[in-house]
Parts: C-alpha cells; sequence; structure tokens
C-alpha cells in the first residue's frame, strides 16, 4: 500500500455525502462486478458504508 496522500483534485468521492476521501484513516473500498466488469464504490466511514447498503 501507498503511503501517499491523494490530491483533492484526484480523489475519489464518497459514494453516499460525496465528500472527496483524501486522507481519512476510516475511508472503505467495496468491490462488485457487473457485466464482467469490477466496479469500486467509495466510503469515507463506515456509517456511510453502513448507509449505502441499507
Amino acid at each position: 500500500m501507498s503511503e501517499s496522500t491523494i490530491s483533492e483534485a484526484n480523489a475519489p468521492q464518497c459514494a453516499v455525502c460525496s465528500e472527496n476521501i483524501t486522507d481519512l484513516p476510516t475511508s472503505r473500498v467495496i468491490a462488485t462486478t457487473n457485466d464482467d466488469k469490477v466496479e469500486y464504490k467509495h466510503f469515507c466511514s463506515a456509517s456511510c458504508e453502513s448507509s449505502y447498503h441499507t
């Protein structure tokens, strides 16, 4: 894993609240497949990930 911080311009956004995820230790990523393509959903916290699944 890389230890460098992602710049604001290149940071992924939380799939729930749209916060830019730059250097959050609570961030999470889940991978899913759709039509044989991998899609990644980024979340800034466990709370946002939980909201996404409900």
